[in-house]
This record gives structure tokens, C-alpha cells and sequence, in this order.
């Protein structure tokens, strides 16, 4: 670096100097036409601007500064992870490190970027107090999959520490999403997105084996759930609907059990039961968690949503039914009866198997893209309040459909 801010200083020695002679030699008006050309060679500048972006393109370390819950090393597959990690989740970008290790570098300031897990009140421990010295150049992330109604870190007293956010919302600087829904014909990621541009093949669609599937099912609505009383009120919810239709509830929320892996269990959803009520725990914008993402993969039964997501930007059309949708229970529970009682109509939830495929999302792949961009380099943005933008106008305190 020491070099190169060398030569930058003698380029621009030689620019004035040839600068004041032009204009010495044009008040004798003698103007030579060297002095109407670029003074110095284009070759000259851009081997310059090479070796600068070549210093500058190294590898970016990103320090995990806080435990992801109770994981140091937020799940990955080792304390540190580089290049052939990155290559092994086909990131476009593998010229990064990840580690929770704080030594791997001399110094706290030497790392590209540090990523603090905003879900646990970490600045408040003895063990895990902010760095006392922060680069200019370094990138502060917040991360966090939960929604403001279990955000425990308070946030308000963070001005000017992060620079960007790695959430699940869309319009963080780092998507930190469940899953996405990828085109099986282009291999490009759909969903989540704010403008997905859906197929839209499921009108005429037909099949006849998960016909006869669907004509053998015997029950209507099933839920799992060991979270009780939560924000969002989806137990009301579902004991409303429980008036009006046939809704097992297996876990501590409800009266039935299921041993967790059971191969059963995952069965009975595709023999059994036509419908699966993946209901938040909170109505928060963009907030869609992963048991709708994990009952569509693996099962053939229509999912029935309940939160604050724009779900067209997240799921395929026709492919799931939103309860906020309906005006009241009993409009949902009309449609959900008309479905059961029509499967040619029930079967066509499912057009969308043929078109695309779920992948897991792959955060720090986006993170390291986004650390080798070249807008990052020109310029470093600050939150200025976070807790405003993490919670204002986040959530919704009720739910549109009544009960």
C-alpha cells in the first residue's frame, strides 16, 4: 500500500509540473500540442488502478464475533472455513474466511467484516463486550432469523455501529431467508423475491395418481407446534377452526404425539391429512419460518399460512392458502371444504413439484459477494437508528382475518 500511494503522489507531481509548464509556454504564445494530450501514458494508469484493485481484492476475513445462540461457530462446519467451503455450496464468490476465532488475524482490526447475532443480548455479557478499535474500512453486520418479537438484544443504544443487516427481511443488505425456490429449467433462484416472476402452469393441471392420493385421504387439517401462546394468537386461531372442521394438533400446544423423526409421522401428512397449518408465532413483514418450506419439500399436502409476509414473493402461486386472505373462519373453512370435496380442484396445489425445487439459502455465499463488490469499497453506509428500522412498522399487533 505504501508503494502504491508512492506512485500516486509522483503521478500527480507530474501533472502539476507539466500543467505549469503549458502555462508558461502559453503566455509566450507558444502552445505545443503535447500540452492538448494527455500527459502520461493510459498504460501507465491503468496498471496503477490493476495493482491497487489487486491489493484491495484479497481475501476477506469475516469474523462470527458473537455465538449464534449457544454455536461458536454458527453451524458450519468447522472454526474456520474458507475458500473450499465456499466452493462447496457453488458460491459465485470463494475468496473468504469465516472463523469465530478471534486470533486468526494479529489484530481485531484486520478483519473485512464482524457479524453479531442480534437474537441474544450479547453487549451486555462480561465475555463479550464490542471491540475497543474498529477500522474505518471495516463492515459492523447485524444478523438475525427471528422477528422483532423475540429480538432480546436491545438495539437502541447501537447508533452508528452497523453498517449492514443480514435478516430475513428483504430489504436487508444480506438476504438471511429459510429457503428458496429455485426454477428446476433455469436453475435460478425465484423465491424470495419483491417482484418473482412465477409460472403460472397450474390452471390446467392434472394428475391422475395424486388424484387417487388425494381421494384417499380422510382427514382434514393437522398442526404441529410445541410453541403456546404465542404473539401472532395462532392457537386462537386454530381452536376457532376447530368449531368448524377437524384439526389435530400434535406437540405441546395440542393433545396428540408424535415422536420427532418419526417416519410416521412424516407419512401421515401426504396419506392422511389434506391440509397443514404452518401458522407464526408473530405477524412481522417478510417473516415466514421454516415449516412451511419443510412440509412442502417433503409432503403432498396443501399448506395453510398464517402471518405477516407477502407470501407471493416468497411461495408459487396456487400453491398454499392464506388465511389472512379470508374475511373470517368460516370463509376459510367454506374453501377449505369446497377443496376437500372437489380433489381435481385440491390436486392442482401441486402443479408447482414440476417446476421448481427448494434449496436451503446460503447467507454467507451473499455476504462474501457482497464484501467484494465494488460499491463496498467506494463507500461505507451507517445505520444511523437500526432499533427504528429493525421495529418500526415491522409487525402487525392484529391479525386481517377475524376470530
Amino acid at each position: 500500500m505504501g508503494m502504491i500511494r508512492k506512485m500516486k503522489r509522483n503521478r500527480l507531481v507530474l501533472y502539476v509540473t507539466l500543467g505549469l509548464l503549458c502555462l508558461l509556454v502559453a503566455g509566450s504564445f507558444l502552445i505545443h500540442t503535447q500540452c492538448l494530450k494527455p500527459s502520461i501514458s493510459y498504460y501507465s494508469i491503468l496498471e496503477d488502478h490493476i495493482r491497487q484493485r489487486q491489493t484491495e481484492d484479497r481475501s476477506k476475513y469475516v469474523l462470527l464475533y458473537t455465538n449464534f445462540f449457544d454455536v461458536k461457530n454458527w453451524k458450519l462446519t468447522a472454526e474456520t472455513v474458507g475458500p473450499d467451503y465456499f466452493q462447496s455450496i457453488h458460491c459465485p464468490e470463494k475468496d473468504c474466511v469465516l472463523t469465530n476465532n478471534r486470533e486468526l488475524l494479529p489484530a481485531i482490526t484486520d478483519y473485512d467484516a464482524l457479524v453479531f447475532h442480534i437474537a441474544e443480548p450479547w453487549a451486555y455479557s462480561l465475555f463479550e463486550k464490542v471491540p475497543k478499535l474498529r477500522s474505518p474500512r471495516q463492515i459492523y453486520v447485524a444478523a438475525n432469523m427471528e422477528s422483532p418479537a423475540h429480538t432480546k438484544h436491545l438495539l437502541a443504544g447501537d447508533h452508528d455501529f452497523f453498517n449492514w443487516t443480514m435478516t430475513y427481511r428483504l430489504d436487508s443488505e444480506v438476504v438471511w431467508n429459510y429457503n428458496n425456490f429455485v426454477d428446476v429449467e433455469t436453475g435460478l433462484v425465484v423465491g424470495p423475491s419483491d417482484r418473482p416472476q412465477w409460472r403460472t402452469d397450474f390452471d390446467e393441471y392434472y394428475n391422475e395418481t395424486l388424484l387417487e392420493m388425494a381421494m384417499e385421504k380422510s382427514k382434514m387439517g393437522v398442526q404441529f407446534v410445541s410453541h403456546c401462546g404465542t404473539i401472532s394468537k395462532r392457537d386462537d386461531l386454530v381452536r376457532e377452526i376447530q368449531r368448524l372442521m377437524e384439526v389435530d394438533v400434535y406437540g405441546k400446544c395440542g393433545t396428540l404425539t408424535c415422536p420427532r423423526g418419526s417416519p410416521r409421522c412424516a407419512q401421515m401428512l401426504t396419506s392422511d391429512y389434506r391440509f397443514y397449518f404452518a401458522f407464526e408465532n408473530s405477524l412481522c413483514r417478510d417473516y415466514i419460518t421454516e415449516k412451511v418450506y419443510n412440509v412442502m419439500d417433503t409432503s403432498f399436502i396443501v399448506p395453510v399460512v398464517f402471518g405477516g409476509a407477502d407470501y407471493s414473493k416468497f411461495l408459487p402461486p396456487y400453491s398454499y392458502i392464506d388465511a389472512q386472505q379470508f374475511a373470517s373462519v368460516p370463509e376459510l373453512v367454506d374453501y377449505l371444504m369446497y377443496l376437500a370435496q372437489n380433489p381435481k380442484e385440491y390436486v392442482k396445489y401441486f402443479w408447482w413439484k414440476d417446476h421448481y425445487r427448494i434449496t436451503g439459502s446460503q447467507p454467507f455465499c451473499d455476504l462474501c459477494r457482497k464484501l467484494h463488490a465494488i460499491g463496498t469499497r467506494e463507500r461505507v453506509q451507517y445505520y444511523t437508528d437500526i432499533d427504528a428500522w429493525w421495529f418500526d412498522g415491522a409487525c402487525q399487533a392484529e391479525a386481517k382475518i377475524k376470530f
